[in-house]
Parts: C-alpha cells; sequence; structure tokens
C-alpha cells in the first residue's frame, strides 16, 4: 500500500503550483514556492520541508504551501497530525480546492480508515470531475471494499478520458472478472495488451486470467511471449544516393 501511496503523492505534485482563485497575486509574488519545489524535485526533501515551513509562517493564509507542506510530509513518512493540520488550515481558507480534499484522501489511506478516505475522493471527484488520481484511487478502494459496480464507474469513466492508462484497464478487468463478465474482462486486458504488448505486469494478469477460465494453450501461449527475448530492432537504412 505504501507504494501505491507513494505514487499517487507523487502525480498530485503535478498541479503543485496552480493558483488559488481564494490566493491574491499580490501574495504569491511575496515568497518563490517553485524555488521551494525546486528543491525537492533536485532531491533535497529536508530543504524543501525547510522553505515550505518558512512560507507557512511568512503567508499563513496562503493555502499552497500548506498543500505541498501536507504533501511532502505524507511522502516522507512526516508526522500525520501535522500534516493533517496543513490540511485542514488550507480547506479553511480554500474549502473548493479539490487537491486539498484528494490529500485528505491520502492521509485517509495512510491510517488505513478507507471509508474516510473514500468521502475525501469523492469530494475531490465532484469538485473536479476529471481528477484523474482522485478516481483511479476510487476505483481501487471500491474494488478492495466489494463494491464492485462504484469501482466499474470510476474506473469506466478513467477508460474512456485515458485509454492508454493501462493500470486503470487491469484494475478494470479485475472488477469485470469479478462480477463473471468474462469477454468484458478479456477485451479490457488485451486492449492493455495493445498498448503495452510487452509488459511483463501485463502478459502476465492476461496469462493467469486465461489459465483461470479455462484456457491452458492460451496461457501457455502468452506465457512464451513472455519468456522470449526482445526482439532486437533493425537500424533503419540510410535513403541511397545512388
Amino acid at each position: 500500500m505504501r507504494w501505491v501511496i507513494l505514487v499517487a503523492l507523487l502525480a498530485g505534485a503535478t498541479d503543485a503550483a496552480e493558483p488559488s482563485a481564494l490566493t491574491s497575486a499580490s501574495s504569491r509574488t511575496v515568497v518563490s514556492l517553485p524555488e521551494a519545489l525546486a528543491l525537492e524535485a533536485d532531491g533535497n526533501d529536508v530543504a524543501a520541508l525547510a522553505a515550505l515551513e518558512a512560507l507557512v509562517r511568512a503567508q499563513p493564509a496562503w493555502e499552497l504551501p500548506r498543500l505541498e507542506m501536507a504533501r511532502l510530509l505524507l511522502k516522507t513518512g512526516g508526522a500525520l497530525e501535522q500534516a493533517e493540520s496543513h490540511l485542514n488550515a488550507a480547506l479553511q481558507q480554500a474549502p473548493h480546492n479539490p487537491r486539498a480534499w484528494y490529500l485528505r484522501g491520502l492521509l485517509w489511506e495512510e491510517r488505513d480508515d478507507r471509508r474516510q478516505a473514500v468521502q475525501a475522493y469523492e469530494q475531490a471527484v465532484q469538485l473536479r470531475a476529471s481528477y484523474e488520481e482522485a478516481r483511479f484511487r476510487l476505483g481501487t478502494l471500491w474494488l478492495d471494499m466489494g463494491d464492485l459496480l462504484k469501482a466499474e464507474l470510476h474506473l469506466r469513466y478513467l477508460a474512456r478520458l485515458k485509454p492508454e492508462w493501462v493500470q486503470v484497464r487491469l484494475q478494470l478487468a479485475e472488477v469485470l472478472e469479478k462480477q463473471e463478465r468474462l469477454l468484458d474482462a478479456e477485451k479490457e486486458l488485451l486492449a492493455a495488451r495493445g498498448f503495452q504488448p510487452a509488459s511483463p505486469l501485463v502478459l502476465r494478469r492476461l496469462a493467469d486470467f486465461y489459465a483461470r477460465t479455462g484456457r491452458p494453450q492460451l496461457a501457455e501461449r502468452v506465457r512464451a511471449a513472455l519468456e522470449a527475448p526482445p526482439k532486437r530492432r533493425m537500424r533503419d537504412l540510410k535513403p541511397s544516393r545512388r
């Protein structure tokens, strides 16, 4: 679970510098949030935390440094109480910020409270329907909690939005198989292989699916492709000058 949440936190950093409608332009120019985040990008999380803490002290009503502080604390395994304090303060300033609710969901997952995490993620997607990371976490959590219809709802949305997102298709295939919709599950697995034909994860999932559904020959064929050495790509020939 820890690595999944870490990936989610890194993905959540991509919209870190989005300005909030509740933050004035003048206050954003007092200190540099991008410089603080650049420290993290360079691998210096300790310095990044110190820089973000200074930003929070300088402008306690500015929600963005608090969100980044909470995210980085979660990423580094810092104090959950401190991360929660920053999220609470950020939500007081910007209650309609979907990213704040997304980070709150990650916080509840760290505390192994899936119900609270689901509520936070649901709030995030209500505020931003296209919030991909929040929807993916919802699909995964509803699958873990056994609500296959809700899991399918969110994963199907993502599969339409980003058909090349292979992890979504693998999750969706699992949901459909649990619903005994084997043809639909196979369709998702084949689509995943179409986007990543050499992926060991995709090939293993497809082979295991064929084995579970009584098609051992197909399973062995897929496993053979998994074990085959990668094909060498021929060097492109330059056009002849003759």
